[in-house]
């Protein structure tokens, strides 16, 4: 069930309730044999897209689309673990998905997600988000947003990122 709506009813969230052993299981695997890439990571490891397993979470993500009544198929989806000062710069995905992020582990309230105006010159509005873990947020891909470093340096984050196309 969606459970919270996080910006006038353009995002959402929804908890996963699934088998957190198969997910790390995965993670893992991907954290050995993928060499990452640098795209709106500022540190930090992003992997390339991933082409395997995460089956439980993708289904728990597809109902909340259809609880939405949003038509969509998965495009794309990558991982990211950032540590300490870590973060992601603003960014945008395409303009015909639906971007989700699912937060399988947060370090703390200093790192949360935002989301910013896409005329920042003309409307400065900044919404900021803290989620929680296993917690998956669902939002329009053309939604300018950004994730903060903690400073923490015994701080991890992991966080798997969805694309999602309109049907």
């Amino acid at each position: 069930m969606i459970e919270h709506i996080i910006l006038k009813q353009s995002c959402f969230t929804k908890s996963f309730e699934g088998n957190l052993n198969i997910i790390d299981k995965h993670i893992e695997h991907i954290k050995e044999f993928d060499e990452g890439r640098v795209v709106s990571n500022e540190g930090g490891f992003q992997s390339n897209n991933i082409g395997f397993g995460f089956k439980e979470l993708i289904n728990t993500i597809e109902e909340g689309f259809k609880e939405l009544k949003l038509n969509v198929k998965l495009d794309n989806f990558w991982l990211n673990i950032n540590k300490g000062s870590d973060s992601n710069a603003a960014h945008i995905h395409n303009s015909d998905f639906w971007s989700v992020v699912y937060y399988h582990k947060v370090c703390c309230v200093n790192s949360p997600l935002i989301f910013s105006s896409l005329v920042p010159v003309i409307h400065q509005d900044v919404s900021i988000y803290t989620p929680k873990p296993q917690e998956i947020i669902y939002f329009p891909g053309w939604y300018p947003h950004s994730v903060k470093g903690c400073d923490q340096t015994n701080h991890e984050r992991i966080s798997i990122a969805f694309n999602f196309e309109n049907l």
